[in-house]
């Protein structure tokens, strides 16, 4: 796909702006600018628990961020981007396995995670590795749109 070598690493907030980067050039603009971006990358290093992961080769290309429960018993994918130059290339699927074997790792009992209804690429994607819709949240966004709540049992 032209894109390897590849290596997923841990992030740190010294990253922020490339993954505010990557979550601006998704192509999925729930943010009305890249200080909204920003905003929300700072967001994501605050939050309690979370561990954000970026994928790269000359660039950064796609990021996720998983946290866990207190007794680890469960693993959230709470945050997931890839550049929409990369989309379409199979790296989701590197990243999801990446998600799945640091969950199996933690000895999560499953991965949960919500998707907007209409971003049918990451239904897709999760639906290869086993991930079923628990919940449908509807008119959850100012459109009208719904909301999937989706889990991977390990």
């Amino acid at each position: 796909n032209g894109v390897f070598p590849m290596r997923i690493r841990k992030a740190t907030i010294k990253d922020a702006k490339e993954i505010a980067k990557i979550e601006w050039e998704s192509g999925y603009k729930w943010n009305k600018n890249k200080k909204e971006c920003i905003k929300l990358t700072n967001k994501i290093f605050d939050e309690k628990y979370c561990e954000v992961y970026i994928l790269e080769n000359k660039e950064s290309i796609g990021y996720f961020a998983i946290s866990f429960n207190q007794n680890k018993k469960n693993c959230y994918l709470n945050y997931f981007g890839i550049r929409k130059k990369y989309q379409g290339k199979g790296l989701s699927y590197i990243m999801i396995r990446k998600v799945i074997d640091i969950a199996k790792r933690n000895k999560s009992k499953d991965i949960e995670l919500t998707v907007w209804s209409k971003n049918f690429p990451a239904i897709a994607s999760y639906n290869k590795f086993q991930f079923y819709i628990t919940e449908i949240t509807k008119n959850k966004y100012a459109n009208g749109d719904s909301k999937l709540r989706m889990r991977k049992d390990l």
